[in-house]
């Protein structure tokens, strides 16, 4: 049985990071976490969030023949999900400096700051597509919010579609 490629999610937090892991999982990609801490990556087969975000170089170089998937969403509704979740879920951060490193590299700031937000969406997205623009065969843009999920994912793994639904979790934060 030929490899799995490790795979990948970059998208920012509330673009389907959750539910990308758990689709991997379904497919039997093993290990995979969800906001691993950077001495974890070398470990995994396959994860997303802040810090697989701010180092897919990196996972790029050291494991090359990876695979790369940038969850993404209107901006509208992205800056949206991402006010609601900082208004109903605020997660105090005072004191918990990689945390704060780490927003501050991707967004720019700590809290939510709609302008300051949507520079770091079309910043990320921008610096992703200009990475891979030259190796389209290693990245795949997946909107789950407007219905994608395994059409789109499986062929770009070479893996079959599962008998399963494409999870679609944390979804109160669409709003």
């Amino acid at each position: 049985m030929q490899q799995q490629p490790h795979c990948w999610g970059v998208g920012l937090a509330r673009t389907g990071n959750t539910s990308l892991c758990a689709a991997l999982l379904v497919m039997r990609y093993t290990p995979v976490k969800q906001d691993p801490q950077f001495h974890e990556l070398r470990e995994l087969n396959g994860g997303s969030g802040a810090t697989v975000l701010l180092n897919f170089k990196y996972l790029d170089y050291v494991f090359p023949g990876s695979k790369f998937v940038l969850t993404t969403r209107d901006i509208g509704s992205w800056l949206a999900s991402m006010e609601r979740s900082h208004r109903l879920n605020p997660r105090p951060i005072e004191g918990e400096h990689e945390r704060i490193a780490r927003r501050m590299a991707i967004f720019e700031c700590v809290g939510f700051d709609e302008v300051k937000l949507r520079s770091a969406f079309d910043r990320h997205h921008a610096d992703v597509r200009r990475y891979f623009a030259s190796r389209p065969d290693d990245l795949l843009e997946l909107n789950l919010a407007s219905g994608d999920g395994w059409d789109q994912l499986c062929p770009f793994l070479g893996q079959k579609v599962p008998d399963a639904d494409f999870p679609d979790l944390n979804k109160w934060a669409a709003a």
